[in-house]
């Protein structure tokens, strides 16, 4: 089963597999841009410390799930 994750984008909601994410840059106190493989950019309208909660949240639960 995919584990997505749901970051607030600038315009909605975008869905991400946590262990895609390369590296996630604080752009400005609210927003942040997450890097994924393959070189695409999600620019998103929560904190760095948001995202990154969220991101470790769903490798965690995928973990979990692997273990099962």
């Amino acid at each position: 089963m995919l584990n997505l994750v749901a970051i607030k984008a600038l315009a909605g909601f975008n869905y991400v597999r946590a262990d895609q994410v390369v590296a996630i840059r604080s752009t400005d106190p609210s927003k942040c841009d997450i890097f994924l493989i393959g070189g695409v950019i999600i620019p998103c309208s929560e904190t760095a410390a948001e995202a990154i909660a969220k991101l470790e949240a769903g490798l965690k639960s995928q973990a979990e799930a692997a273990k099962a």
